[in-house]
């Protein structure tokens, strides 16, 4: 940690190593458990505060370099973006603090660098803890959850709200903060950094070739999902790696579902195809498709509900489905293919 108070209760922020250098010796305290802490002036890590005894709740999880430099980074970021900054502010009604704190006039950001592992659970009550005070909490992913395409390790820190939509925030804590806002077919990615920011777009879907490769291979692996699929697709008189192509057009590519897009399309359509569908049927089937652990930060139903939505726009716009007053009909059945090999001869 950066900041410690003195025994007469000041405020001490380490910001460079000839700062600490001057400061050894001095006594200082945790500002959460107001147990004796010293400074740590080594070569490879920056100048920071640690506790003489064992570590408090607060400070449990010890940081790394990278988290250390990021926050450093995020601060001088926040000050180049024009907001006041304060390294680690304490709450302690809730016990928690932040690591690094933005703030203009009109809004205040925590910002919580995250670089390790967190449990779902304890990352729901991090959030609701600094909710309760009014606070509005951005989680931004280390380098260890860098991905181009992202998926189940970074679903957990999905959010969503009406200025962003679905969206998650990265940064590698010493070059960039990067904003990650999904769209159909792609994610819209905007880089704030020293310079201009700049904006790029990272397509997320996949080849016919590599489709169709995807699903021979989790046949072959026998994953569990794909193999009752497949059951599905056998008591119908046909082969999963026949699937329509229509199933793998449009996703909306949102992480945080139980299984991948195109497999709950997949199960949609081999347990409704041909007859008629009504509200009540077509609801309860993506009501069990919830899985409220996996996107603590958002509400996984609606989630579930906007993948719904697009694929039953997706059949009425391409002519398969009809919209009825109870529910929707079949216009006419989706062409499936004998096999992955008769699949591809169709693209050419």
């Amino acid at each position: 940690m950066f900041v410690a108070m003195t025994t007469d209760e000041k405020r001490i922020t380490l910001v460079d190593h000839e700062q600490a250098e001057k400061l050894r010796g001095g006594e200082f305290i945790c500002p959460a458990c107001r147990e004796p802490v010293r400074i740590k002036n080594g070569q490879v890590m920056p100048a920071h505060f640690a506790h003489i005894g064992p570590a408090c709740d607060v400070d449990s999880e010890g940081e790394s370099t990278i988290h250390l430099r990021g926050k450093q980074w995020l601060m001088q970021l926040g000050q180049l973006l024009g907001y006041a900054v304060t390294l680690e502010v304490y709450y302690p009604e809730i016990r928690q603090r932040a690591d690094v704190v933005w703030e203009k006039p009109e809004r205040k950001l925590i910002l919580e660098f995250q670089c390790s592992p967190l449990d779902p659970k304890r990352l729901k009550e991090r959030t609701k803890g600094y909710a309760q005070l009014g606070l509005e909490v951005i989680w931004i992913l280390g380098p260890r959850y860098y991905s181009q395409r992202p998926g189940g390790m970074q679903a957990k820190f999905l959010r969503w709200d009406t200025q962003h939509g679905y969206h998650l925030w990265y940064s590698d804590g010493q070059n960039f903060l990067e904003l990650w806002q999904a769209q159909r077919g792609y994610f819209n990615v905007q880089r704030f950094s020293q310079g201009p920011m700049h904006q790029r777009q990272v397509r997320v879907g996949q080849s016919g070739p590599k489709i169709v490769r995807l699903i021979d291979n989790a046949l072959h692996y026998r994953e569990r999902n794909v193999l009752a699929l497949q059951q599905l697709a056998y008591a119908q008189g046909q082969h999963l790696s026949g699937l329509p192509w229509l199933v793998h057009e449009h996703l909306t590519q949102l992480i945080g579902l139980k299984v991948p897009e195109w497999q709950l399309r997949a199960k949609w359509l081999l347990t409704f195809e041909g007859g008629n569908i009504s509200r009540e049927m077509n609801q309860k089937f993506w009501h069990e498709q919830v899985a409220l652990a996996i996107t603590p930060l958002v509400d996984n139903a609606a989630l579930v509900t906007t993948v719904a939505t697009v694929w039953l726009q997706t059949l009425s716009q391409a002519g398969y489905l009809n919209a009825t007053a109870d529910g929707w009909q079949w216009v006419k059945p989706l062409p499936w293919f004998v096999d992955g090999e008769h699949k591809l001869a169709a693209l050419r």
